[in-house]
């Protein structure tokens, strides 16, 4: 999610450990000491910006900026590859990969901008950054290469975890998460496939901030069986919307981010007690939004929590 939302609702942070034990144990399993090929010849990747990224070796000192992105190393088992990482990391990283996110090297905060002085002293081969983060350019002048990811959707994810197993040479570890990754949704989804609903959500990330069209939001309420209101009243990726204009859309369900207003609030904004939701009491705060708000592996178990809130009745 763009700089402005992601920080400023995570300092409220927006922006059931995962609901799978299987896919738990399988996301363990991945932070082992992981193999790493011995590759001769340069590493040619391009981020989620369509930037070439170029590496003479695999990567094996990493600064790690954003929790998704150390989700995404802990789980290939690069930890100890890691030799800096920005403030949001310790402080946002949501279990299970919260107590592995304590103690690490600190390179300062990535917003509004980077300390490159830290980062350079730090002596990374490779950066792994999101968009939104000032002084990027700075350390690419340096000759430091810095690999943006920026995932749209779920398939987002998978690929940005393939591209962080090309860029150490941990490829055949990355296939393998992706693979569990993948089989855990498609159970998910055929579940979805059981019914024909398709309510009407709307998701307030605080202050009427919602996820519009082309986001990993947006994606994920999709395969969760709803329809966005978000992307029906809106071309921005994150709009901020009207009460006025939330209550002539008339949604079936209204969820909350916790960390960032509360149910109370929600059914006091002036219409919302007429809609649908208001008049059927699904006004719901999601139970661990962490796991939805970030493009990252805890999107799994963000998904089955969306399935749950949209089709109860599928869990009874």
């Amino acid at each position: 999610m763009p700089a402005p939302l992601r920080h400023g609702f995570r300092m409220t942070s927006l922006l059931a450990s995962l609901a799978s034990a299987g896919l738990l144990v399988a996301l363990t399993a991945c932070g082992s000491a992981a193999p790493k090929a011995s590759i001769a010849h340069p590493i040619r990747l391009y981020d989620d910006l369509h930037h070439l990224v170029v590496l003479k070796r695999p990567a094996r000192r990493l600064v790690v900026l954003e929790p998704s992105n150390f989700e995404i190393v802990d789980a290939l088992g690069l930890r100890q590859d890691i030799v800096g990482v920005d403030t949001s990391v310790p402080g946002y990283t949501p279990a299970p990969w919260r107590k592995a996110a304590q103690g690490l090297p600190s390179v300062g905060p990535s917003y509004p901008g980077i300390s490159v002085e830290r980062i350079v002293a730090r002596r990374p081969s490779l950066v792994l950054a999101t968009t939104g983060i000032a002084g990027l350019k700075g350390l690419s002048t340096l000759h430091i290469p810095v690999l943006v990811l920026n995932p749209q959707s779920i398939n987002g994810v998978y690929r940005d975890i393939e591209l962080v197993g090309e860029a150490t040479g941990t490829e055949s570890r990355a296939m393998a998460l992706v693979k569990r990754m993948q089989r855990e949704v498609a159970a998910l989804t055929r579940q979805v496939a059981r019914t024909s609903k398709h309510p009407l959500v709307f998701y307030d990330l605080g202050g009427l901030y919602t996820t519009g069209r082309h986001t990993f939001l947006d994606s994920l309420i999709q395969m969760a069986g709803g329809r966005n209101v978000g992307a029906e009243l809106s071309k921005a990726q994150w709009p901020q919307v009207t009460d006025e204009q939330v209550v002539r859309a008339d949604p079936s369900v209204i969820l909350v981010d916790p960390d960032a207003t509360t149910v109370a609030k929600e059914r006091q904004i002036p219409g919302f007690l007429e809609t649908i939701a208001g008049r059927t009491g699904r006004i719901y705060a999601v139970p661990n939004s962490s796991y939805i708000n970030e493009p990252s592996l805890g999107l799994v178990a963000g998904l089955r929590e969306l399935i749950k809130l949209l089709h109860p009745g599928l869990y009874k």
